[in-house]
Parts: structure tokens; sequence; C-alpha cells
């Protein structure tokens, strides 16, 4: 695999990017199941192609992402969008659906309690409020070691907190449009993010943080539709962008740090485990995938890989299978075969489509992600449509958390991200019910001394 195999694997990301193009000409918009998929797997293959030029990858791997992209764009075809975003555009005439007190009071209320569960599950591990604040290197060290050596404390507290934790941003982000006090916003933003960082710098586990950002951004973009708007990004995305940044950034390499690392005293070591970790996080899984999907094909790879036979749907719906009493186990990071290329990557994340085609085969992976390119944009059509949608909007959410969590495995696996659905659709189905009747109003009026 030379120079010729890695322009023929930038070539594909291309076409990847390209078919969103065309989609999102034929459509009007960005904003649009197929485009930010289409985007998504530009950015997963593109920059870690380009980034690790000289590093080399089977192009092939990257032919078949593109497949699976454009099979969720054909889903898509069946359905008449003119009329779809007609009917959207009806809705910015009537009364914001996100700005009332009821989803304030509901999004203060997650957020503060997806905090207190993770200081009483910090509490039950063992850990004390001044083991965090006095001694948050040993403190997050321990916590790692408990994680990675499977002996961390289950507990109610430890399960509810991601739960509570996605939903909050999900909430935020569809209130942010509707506060115009810039305080308000900070809180939100706050408030939004403070239990994701948390744990990043006391777990050292940064997944909770990437994927709460996702979320955030989907209720911002549902926030958008419901005004009528089809921006994927406003006039002020860049500075947010950069403030943001500013802000993840460091709480990303403090993660980093307090793995471990930081207890390097040798600088040049320090920073090249740094760059070890930073690359392999944000390149590793497209090299990784590559190589498994060079050998599942027969052609040259690193490593011989030996995966579960006969898993017919196992890697993808881990969460049902558990539901329904099957007691076949995966390792804790889903797959044991560490995939390393050189000095500055090292990764065991294969994507979503490694487990696909471990359960369906190559032809029936890409049936899956035509099915579920139907499936996310007749959703997509119901959101637009309905003036006052519920499962809808919880469903786009959703769906932008499987985009996301894509490069990683799929999300479609964890019983955890249908309970963020459930518990999203039955607070936004009491924020109908409150403003459709104005019994948030009479509540308040009741309650207000007289």
């Amino acid at each position: 695999m030379g120079v010729a195999d890695k322009c023929l694997a930038v070539l594909f990301s291309t076409l990847i990017l390209g078919q969103a193009y065309a989609v999102r000409l034929w459509v009007g918009t960005w904003l649009f199941p197929a485009c930010l998929f289409g985007i998504f797997w530009f950015a997963y293959t593109f920059i870690p192609l380009l980034l690790l030029f000289p590093v080399p990858v089977d192009p092939y791997a990257v032919a078949y992402i593109f497949l699976c992209t454009l099979a969720l764009s054909i889903g898509s075809l069946p359905f008449n969008w003119q009329a779809a975003f007609k009917a959207n555009q009806l809705k910015a005439a009537a009364a914001p659906p996100y700005g009332n007190g009821y989803l304030t009071t509901a999004f203060n209320v997650t957020a503060l309690a997806a905090l207190a569960c993770i200081a009483l599950d910090l509490a039950s591990q063992g850990f004390t409020a001044g083991d965090v604040l006095f001694d948050l290197p040993t403190t997050a060290a321990s916590y790692a070691n408990l994680l990675y050596s499977d002996s961390r404390n289950i507990n109610v507290f430890g399960r509810l907190a991601p739960i509570l934790g996605n939903v909050a941003p999900a909430l935020g982000g569809l209130l942010l449009h509707s506060k115009s006090s810039r305080f308000a916003r900070m809180w939100i933003v706050t408030a939004s993010f403070l239990p994701a960082a948390i744990v990043a710098v006391t777990e050292t586990t940064k997944g909770l943080l990437f994927f709460c950002i996702a979320t955030f951004y989907a209720g911002i973009l549902i926030a958008r539709l419901s005004a009528g708007s089809l921006q994927l990004m406003n006039k002020g995305a860049r500075t947010t962008i950069v403030l943001y940044a500013c802000t993840v950034v460091p709480i990303i390499l403090a993660a980093f740090l307090l793995r471990g690392i930081g207890n390097i005293q040798d600088t040049d070591v320090l920073l090249g485990t740094l760059v070890f970790y930073i690359v392999s996080y944000t390149c590793g899984h497209m090299y990784a995938f590559a190589d498994w999907f060079a050998f599942a094909i027969g052609r040259h790879s690193l490593l011989v890989y030996h995966d579960e036979l006969a898993s017919h749907g196992l890697y993808t719906f881990t969460g049902f299978f558990a539901l329904l009493g099957n007691d076949r186990q995966l390792p804790q990071g889903i797959y044991d075969d560490l995939y390393s290329d050189g000095k500055y990557l090292g990764s065991n994340v294969y994507t979503m489509f490694r487990g696909l085609i471990l359960d369906f085969g190559i032809p029936g992976s890409l049936l899956f992600m035509l099915l579920l390119g139907l499936f996310f944009h007749w959703v997509f059509r119901i959101l637009l449509s309905r003036p006052r949608p519920v499962a809808s909007v919880a469903m786009f959410i959703f769906m932008v958390e499987v985009f996301y969590n894509s490069y990683i495995v799929s999300a479609l696996s964890w019983t955890r991200i249908y309970a963020v659905l459930i518990l999203l659709c039955a607070i936004l189905q009491i924020n109908k019910l409150f403003n459709s009747s104005g019994l948030w109003l009479k509540i308040r009026s009741a309650l207000k001394p007289r």
C-alpha cells in the first residue's frame, strides 16, 4: 500500500462529501440527515488520511464507507421534501415551543441531578470531596484504575449520571435560542457541559463530553428548525466554535494528563506521549478499521483478527441482546485487538462499520444503512411537517448522537441511549401539554404569593 492507495483513499473520502453536497443541492440545505452523516464521515476520514499521509491505508475500506453514506442518502429519496420544508416554514409564525418556564425548570433540575449523581457515585467508590478538590490527580488515576480493571462499584448513581448528563445538554440546546440574557445563556452552556467536564477530569473519560457537544448542537438545530431556519451554522458560528474550543481543549488535555502521564518528568517523553494520545484518539479509528477491513476481504493487514462468529446483530444491538437474556459478553472496549502503526498511532476503536459487517456481512450492512436512512429521513419529515412534534424531536437528537458516535462504535448498542430517548420524549410531551393548555402559566400564577 503506497502513495497511489493513499490518494485513492483520499478520493473516496472526497466522494463522501461530494454525495452529501449533491443531496444538499437537491433539498436546498445542509441541515438534513444525509448531509449531516456525510459531513461527519468526510471529517472522520479526510482529516486522518491527510494528517497521517505516510501511514498506509487500504482504500477499499474508505470506498466501503462511501457506499454506506451513499446508502443512507438513498434512504431520503422516497419523500416529498419540498412540501415538508414548506410546512416547516409555517412554524416561524407560531409561539416558540422551547422558551417556557417548564422547560427551563426541567433543564435546571436535570443538570443539577446529574451533578448530584456524579458526586454520589464518587462517594460510593470511596472518594471524598477533599480527594477531588485537593488531590485530583490521585483521585482521577484511582478512578481510571477502577474502570479499566473492571472493579468499579456499579450503582444507580453511576448509571443515572450519564443519562441525565446527556438529557441536560439536549434541553440546553433547545433553550439557548430563546434566551436573550447573556447570563441566562452562559448558565445554560455551563450547566449543559459541567457534568461531562467533571466526569472528564475525575474519571479521565472524555466520551461523555464529546457526546454532550453533539447532543447540545442537535438541540440548537431543532430550535432553529422550529423557528423556520434551515441554517446549519449561523453568522457567529466561527467565534462560538473558537470560544468552545478554548474551553474544551484544556479539559481534554487535563483528562489525558490526569490519566497518569502528568507524572512523566522528561518533557520530551511527556510531549511524545501526549501527541500519541491525541493522534490516536483523532485518527486511530480510520486506520484500525481499514486494517481490519483489509483482513476481512483477504488483503494484506498488519494484524490477524479473531472475531466472534455468527454474531447475528450482537455488535450493533448489544443492549437489546442483554435485555432479552443473552449472556454473550463482549470485551470492555468491544474489541481486544490493538492496532498500532508507527510511533504515534495505536487504537482499539474500529468504528460502527466493523460491527455491522460482522453482524450482517458487507451486502447486509449496506442494506442496514439503507433502512436506517429510510427511518431517519422518515422521522425528519415528521419533524418538519408537524406543528408541535415530540417524538421526532427526541429521535433527531438520537440520530445526531448515532451519527457522531459512529466513528467509535454503534451507539445503537447502548441501553443508555434509549433511556435518554425515552426521558427526552417524556419531558417534551409534558412541555407540549403545557404549551397547548397554558397549564404552566396557571401553575406559576397559583404559586405566586398574594
